[in-house]
């Protein structure tokens, strides 16, 4: 069966955008300079596990560390998970990045701002848009609670 492509600019329906990051900090290390260079307040929730991970039967599956921020006075909210926290990327299209910044409730010009506060940071060696990715990989990141912590 074939893959179906969505461009991310053009998708009406999604109220989220991915920001790759390549950064050669720990999970938690990386939260922190988020918290404390943009203000943010990163806190670590449940690891995300997709299904092909939580139905395997090996025992010590590591799941995706995730980080939890709302932004005060505003609806937007970001999940900052850990790409290299397991042997595969959490999506195919995110192979090559550390970290994916997943900033919801927000307008997509609203992304472009905050690459440019991300590139300032030194720990930083890249981030952009992820652009391109599948309706399957963006139905993965669809995360429904925020508040179950680890």
């Amino acid at each position: 069966m074939a893959d179906i492509w969505l461009d991310l600019d053009e998708t009406s329906w999604l109220d989220f955008t991915l920001i790759g990051i390549v950064a050669q900090e720990p999970d938690y290390r990386m939260a922190w300079l988020l918290n404390s260079t943009l203000q943010l307040n990163f806190k670590r929730i449940a690891d995300f596990k997709p299904p092909s991970i939580a139905v395997s039967k090996l025992p010590e599956q590591p799941g995706y560390a995730v980080f939890y921020s709302p932004l005060e006075n505003h609806e937007a909210q970001f999940r900052l998970i850990g790409n290299k926290s397991h042997p595969q990327p959490c999506i195919k299209e995110s192979e090559g990045f550390d970290f994916i910044l997943q900033i919801s409730n927000a307008p997509s010009t609203f992304a472009e701002e905050w690459i440019k506060q991300l590139r300032r940071i030194s720990a930083v060696q890249w981030c952009g848009i992820l652009k391109n990715v599948s309706e399957k990989s963006l139905s993965l990141l669809i995360f429904d609670d925020h508040e179950d912590t680890t």
